[in-house]
């Protein structure tokens, strides 16, 4: 089971490398610097969502039985999807984020420039942070 403590340890080194490549202004000199960081930011959230999914399982038991009816759902794929949708979920919120700084903090764009620069960056940026979910829960699924 991935630890709580692992999970905050890595998503709070994205965010200080995030801040850090922000102040330094590697994302207006290196504009694809934003798909490792979305990567590695799926990555971290999804070992979050796996720590979540650990500790649900204490309370609440996937019994096959009931889901004889829908023999597609077994535990490994309820996993998945769990994961990967709590990755989507923090995913559209930062996006959400960015948005709304965008609209409501001028000093940022006067001096960092906007952070949500297309439609086309934005669904580049969930991809990115999909894939590094997906990519977390088959290296978690591959050690169990």
């Amino acid at each position: 089971m991935i630890r709580f403590r692992l999970a905050f340890f890595l998503i709070v080194l994205v965010m200080v490398t995030h801040i850090f490549v922000l102040v330094a202004g590697v994302y207006s000199q290196m504009p694809w610097f934003d798909v490792p960081m979305h990567f590695f930011g799926g990555y971290v959230i999804a070992l979050l969502g796996l720590a979540c999914y650990g500790w649900l399982q204490n309370f609440v038991e996937i019994k096959s039985k009931s889901m004889q009816k829908l023999s597609i759902f077994t535990p490994m794929i309820i996993e998945f999807v769990f994961v990967v949708g709590f990755v989507m979920t923090v995913g559209v919120a930062w996006e959400w984020y960015e948005f709304l700084f965008d609209q409501f903090v001028g000093f940022f764009v006067e001096n960092f420039g906007v952070a949500q620069i297309s439609l086309a960056d934005t669904m580049d940026d969930l991809f990115n942070d999909f894939v590094g979910g997906v990519t977390a829960w088959m290296l978690w699924r591959s050690r169990k």
